[in-house]
């Protein structure tokens, strides 16, 4: 009885929680629909996109960033090859698009792929570029993206901005619906706090004197991922990541993978894991929070029915359960997801439990498969081996 107790305490602490993200999104959904700011002079800015792979948005994706109302911006896209599938999609692209810069970067022989894809593209810029933004090849973007997300870096507000994306889900297919929920849940802590806003790959921006101030090309050079490695750099320095709302980006999903959903959230968790250890423990709690709190609701309410357990404790059940559904519906709202109720609900059952199978198979890992390439990794996100699979 009193184990049930404890875990109805935590029923009401999961659904304080998921009112006060629901609150924050619902703030980042206002604020995100509101204009850029316009600037008499804008910095002079390089748009690095790193692509890979052969993504069916990436084309609407590129397309996007290249249509940017941003003065004077510097597109540059950088691929692994010259003959992969994106490379011969980036070159039908600077067709259309003159100003569009094509960088070939090679194989990544002592960092991710994504880092040194990334640094060639600094390399190209040049030192004139006052800011660089980064950005992922697979998400749509606004025309006003890139000044949402350079706007607290140029205004002085800070010398990293970031912004994060939310998911478009196209069909109420559980795997689809489960991710949608996963990238609300990780917007939504962005803003939450400023001390959970970190930098995100996909929509980031700092400035160039900084990047080279902190010594960034060297740290990247031996590192398996950008943004989780900067989060913990500069914690460890005590700066701080403005948040951008209007950097969103959206991405188109419908009929997603068990096996692409399931390997994008192993890579959260492992990135975590090498580059701010202290995270990743703290995020072992979130699959006990999410699944635990909601059996135990179960448990009071048929207990109640059967006579176990006294009424007044099945009725305190009964009441946050049907809180938990009614903010699970409000969390549904948000990202106008289709299909029933329920179905939600067991996306989101289905989140919580791959989670924390996925969380329970990084406790022994040594390193991270990504695009093919395996990563052994160090402390710190550090590369001590890459093999090609």
């Amino acid at each position: 009885m009193l184990m049930v107790w404890f875990l109805l305490i935590g029923g009401l602490v999961q659904c304080l929680l998921l009112l006060r993200l629901l609150r924050t999104g619902r703030r980042l959904d206002r604020e995100s629909r509101q204009q850029a700011p316009w600037r008499r002079r804008w910095p002079s800015a390089a748009l690095i996109v790193p692509a890979a792979g052969e993504h069916p948005m990436m084309e609407a994706a590129l397309r996007s960033l290249l249509l940017q109302d941003y003065p004077g911006l510097m597109p540059v896209f950088v691929t692994a090859t010259a003959e992969e599938p994106a490379a011969r999609l980036i070159g039908a692209l600077r067709k259309e698009f003159p100003a569009l810069r094509h960088v070939v970067a090679g194989r990544a022989e002592g960092c991710g792929q994504k880092n040194h894809n990334s640094l060639a593209g600094v390399a190209a810029a040049g030192d004139a570029v006052e800011l660089l933004l980064f950005c992922d090849s697979t998400h749509l973007a606004r025309p006003d993206f890139a000044r949402h997300l350079a706007a607290p870096v140029a205004e002085g507000r800070s010398d990293f901005s970031t912004g994060y994306h939310t998911v478009r889900p196209r069909d109420a297919s559980l795997v689809t619906l489960a991710y949608a929920f996963c990238v609300q849940l990780m917007r939504y802590l962005q803003g939450l706090t400023p001390s959970f806003t970190q930098p995100w790959g996909g929509a980031m921006c700092m400035r160039r004197a900084v990047f080279e101030h902190m010594g960034l090309r060297r740290f990247w050079q031996e590192n398996v991922v950008d943004d989780c490695s900067l989060a913990g750099l500069l914690a460890g320095l005590g700066k701080s990541v403005v948040l951008s709302p209007g950097a969103l980006l959206y991405t188109e999903a419908e009929r997603h993978s068990f096996r692409v959903w399931r390997a994008w959230m192993d890579r959260q968790v492992l990135f975590l894991k090498f580059c701010v250890p202290l995270q990743w423990l703290l995020l072992g709690l979130l699959p006990l929070m999410m699944m635990l709190p909601p059996l135990a609701m179960l448990w009071a309410v048929v207990g109640m029915a059967l006579g176990a357990v006294p009424v007044w404790t099945g009725l305190i059940g009964l009441c946050l359960a049907a809180w938990l559904l009614l903010l699970l519906h409000g969390w549904r709202c948000q990202v106008c997801a289709p299909g029933s109720l329920w179905r939600w609900l067991a996306a989101f059952v289905l989140s919580a439990g791959v989670f924390a199978e996925v969380y329970l198979r990084t406790i022994p890992a040594g390193g991270i498969l990504w695009h093919g390439i395996w990563y052994r990794v160090g402390r710190g996100g550090r590369v001590l081996e890459v093999r090609r699979q």
